[in-house]
């Protein structure tokens, strides 16, 4: 028996080594946090590590009877788990070959995730500003945005436009569009009298934020953004290949996602005689993502 399970038990006294057991486990009510705490000792953590555990001792029906109830609890926790963490779940399915409810979660995680994080900071500003009653926010920097979202990178905007010497808000900034999936730009809160912008800026504040929207990015800034869109959609591609050489050619299938890429990367003799296997079922393992929905 581990600390953690000790831990576990001294709070809520189940068993984490039976099906029933961790089935039977409800949903805490969690307290606020106060200050700086670890999740270590929320239930959600510990059936987490549990489920590795159980994996390790080739328990795969308890592993995933641990991710399923951690994932249950994930939206009632007092910490914020990001996608990431549910995913755990969908990962341990596709190792027992279960792809069919691999699927069944991947889409229920997805309709969880709609909004992509830059949105979801940008809601909250908005209520941080209502609830301080403030009507301007800044917007952060350059550093990894698109072409279209780049001309709205280091200003100062009014949210209800009642504000002139600022421009008003741009209804554009609140759309959650797939588009915009790996641009970052972050909203604060921003007091006239008491804030200092968070970038460098030329002449006077309010001149410089009224200034045209153009794309001020750098050569470099341009050419990292689109390196990581392009490195992140063709990782998206070839595990969406792996997982159907998973599913379809169990026997010719590499161990890991990771041992698939590398053989991939050096074109490998037996990579290319997976790549003649898998074409027969339908798959393209060359296949490069459509990135023209992005705007580098």
């Amino acid at each position: 028996m581990g600390i953690s399970d000790l831990i576990f038990r001294k709070k809520i006294s189940y068993d984490l080594d039976t099906l029933e057991s961790i089935q039977s486990i409800a949903i805490p009510v969690y307290q606020p946090i106060k200050g700086i705490v670890s999740p270590v000792n929320n239930i959600e953590y510990i059936l987490q590590r549990k489920a590795t555990e159980h994996k390790r001792n080739g328990r795969m029906d308890l592993a995933i009877a641990c991710l399923c109830k951690s994932n249950e609890i994930f939206p009632h926790s007092n910490f914020l788990w990001g996608k990431k963490d549910y995913m755990r779940l969908v990962e341990f399915l596709k190792e027992a070959g279960r792809f069919e409810d691999a699927r069944n979660e991947q889409t229920k995680i997805d309709k969880l995730f709609q909004k992509d994080l830059t949105t979801l900071v940008f809601e909250k500003t908005l209520l941080d500003c209502k609830s301080l009653d403030i009507d301007l926010v800044q917007s952060t920097d350059n550093s990894c945005v698109c072409f279209e979202c780049a001309k709205y990178t280091r200003r100062i905007f009014s949210i209800s436009g009642k504000d002139k010497r600022f421009q008003i808000l741009p209804p554009y900034l609140k759309l959650n569009l797939k588009e915009h999936e790996y641009c970052f730009n972050s909203f604060y809160p921003f007091f006239f009298t008491l804030s200092i912008p968070s970038w460098e800026y030329k002449g006077n504040l309010i001149n410089w934020c009224n200034r045209p929207y153009v794309d001020e990015r750098t050569p470099e800034q341009r050419a990292y953004y689109k390196k990581r869109v392009c490195e992140s959609e063709q990782e998206v591609l070839d595990r969406n290949n792996y997982d159907m050489l998973r599913e379809k050619l169990l026997v010719f299938t590499p161990k890991s996602f990771g041992g698939f890429r590398r053989m991939k990367s050096l074109r490998s003799s037996n990579y290319l005689k997976l790549c003649n296997v898998a074409i027969e079922k339908g798959i393209n393992l060359d296949k490069t993502p459509n990135f023209s929905i992005y705007h580098f």
